[in-house]
């Protein structure tokens, strides 16, 4: 079968499962070098149901952190 130049070939199971651990592990390191604050503004939505400052504290706990006095 013929495929059009603008499709990507298809992939093995395996290829997929390595593709996307490498995805998560590059997304991992980014996020290790955020500040708790840049990963909570990062993280944060509309809708979200924790405030900037609540997923920032998370975050610190996540991390083995103290909350920030506010």
């Amino acid at each position: 079968m013929n495929e059009s130049p603008d499709q990507k070939p298809a992939r093995t199971p395996e290829q997929g499962i390595e593709r996307a651990a490498r995805a998560l592990a590059n997304a991992r390191v980014t996020n290790a070098q955020l500040t708790p604050r840049e990963q909570a503004e990062a993280a944060w939505h509309k809708g979200c149901r924790y405030s900037v400052d609540e997923l920032e504290d998370r975050i610190r706990a996540r991390r083995g952190w103290p909350p920030l006095e506010r």
